[in-house]
Formats: structure tokens, C-alpha cells, sequence
């Protein structure tokens, strides 16, 4: 089953991603990047349909049931103190029926927007939000690449229990987290899978096989440069 950006590429979408600086775009029915490089030097972005997936490091979930619009600076106050030079946004989430709150660099949309007048911005975790988890019996964990960062989400009975952005310049550091992480939610590593996108490492899979079932851990799509994103 292809996934829905892959859905969107045949239907002549372009797919922005934009993460420490960088951009990969991606278009004409192609999951390999048409063009990469360092933002400042982004200088076109073809087709009139475009969504840029952005790597930011404010976010929170808020469920709709308890979402008020007016509370938008208070709900950005609990990730950041400093809004100078940023866009608040707020998207559904609609496989969670909550909303995204986040903020988005005033320099990286006046780049984008210049290209591509119409674009939808989105954040970077909306995307692995939007992925099914494999089952809904078992506790799983989602851990996808980003460069330097890495995006890991908790399931619990097929729910989210929690979604985080951590820097990391190391195995170690990725192993850390994914251990914090299941520690926070207490969830349970001896039943957990593991599945793992962006990251191309077998000196990683060799770490988590000392914490969780080796025969757990799934590297999918294993690709780097947001390329394992589309298949």
C-alpha cells in the first residue's frame, strides 16, 4: 500500500521538506528528491500544488475537545518563551482528533512563499502521526530521522501516548531517548516493536537489541534524507 504521500506524488503534489537548514523536494511521480540544498539557496519550486513538511522544534497536541483558539500563545508558552521572529500554526490531526499547535520561522515562509505563493505548511510530525501503526495489540514505538533529530512516538492499545523531538549527534543518543521515552509512558519493552524509518545504521539495531526483541526491530523503508517518507 502506498502511503498518502506517495498518493500525492502521482498526483503531481510536490513534497517540501525543510529541516536544519536544509530542503529536499520532491516531484514528477519520483520518490527520489528532484532537488536539494541549503535553504537560503532554494531558488524554484515547480507545480502550483506544493506542502512543506517543516522540522520544527515547538510543537504541542492539544485535543480537540479541549482546544480553544484564543489559548494559542498559552499552548505555545508550555514548549517555548520566545515567539519574536515566529508564525504561530495550528492544524487537525485528525487520526488523533487533536490539534497541532506550533510555530514556524518568519524567514524560512517569506523563502517558501516567494516559490510557492499557495503552499501548505505542516509540521514535520504531522506526517509520522499520520502513519498507521502496524497493530494495535502490542505496545510499538515510531522512530523516524529527521538530520540531526529524531521524532519518537508511543503507542499503547493502538493509542499515541506521547510524541517528542530530541537532537542527537550519536547511536547513544538515540538509544537514550527511545529508553526515556519508554520509561515516561511506561510502556512495556519486552512486548514493544520497534519501527524505525530515516535511519540506515546496523550498529543501532545491534544497541536496541540489547533493551528490546531483536526480532521486534524493523527497519523500513531504510533510506536516508526523507526519502524512506514516501515509499
Amino acid at each position: 500500500m502506498k502511503s498518502s504521500l506517495a498518493h500525492n506524488l502521482d498526483n503531481q503534489q510536490t513534497i517540501l521538506f525543510i529541516s536544519n537548514g536544509l530542503f529536499y523536494i520532491f516531484n514528477n511521480n519520483t520518490e527520489q528528491y528532484s532537488s536539494k540544498g541549503k535553504l537560503e539557496e532554494l531558488k524554484t519550486i515547480e507545480g502550483q500544488n506544493t506542502t512543506a513538511y517543516i522540522d520544527s522544534e515547538h510543537f504541542n497536541l492539544i485535543p480537540k475537545a479541549l482546544y480553544d483558539e484564543s489559548s494559542i500563545k498559552n499552548y505555545l508558552d508550555l514548549t517555548t518563551t520566545e515567539l519574536k521572529g515566529k508564525t504561530p500554526i495550528s492544524n487537525d490531526l485528525n487520526p488523533i482528533d487533536s490539534k497541532i499547535i506550533w510555530t514556524l520561522d518568519e524567514k524560512i515562509k517569506k523563502t517558501i512563499i516567494v516559490q510557492s505563493p499557495g503552499v501548505v505548511f505542516r509540521h514535520l510530525v504531522e506526517l509520522f502521526i499520520g502513519e498507521p501503526i502496524t497493530q494495535h495489540h502490542l505496545p510499538e514505538i515510531k522512530i523516524r530521522s529527521a538530520e540531526n533529530n529524531v521524532y519518537i512516538l508511543c503507542y499503547i492499545n493502538g493509542k499515541l501516548q506521547l510524541s517528542n523531538r530530541f537532537e542527537i549527534t550519536s547511536d547513544d543518543d538515540l538509544l537514550y531517548y527511545t529508553l526515556l521515552c519508554t520509561e515516561h509512558t511506561k510502556l512495556d519493552r519486552e512486548k514493544a516493536l520497534l519501527n524505525i524509518k530515516g535511519i540506515n545504521n546496523t550498529s543501532l539495531n545491534e544497541k536496541l537489541a540489547n533493551f528490546f526483541l531483536k526480532e521486534n526491530i524493523s527497519f523500513e523503508n531504510n533510506t536516508l534524507n526523507f526519502q524512506s517518507y514516501l515509499g
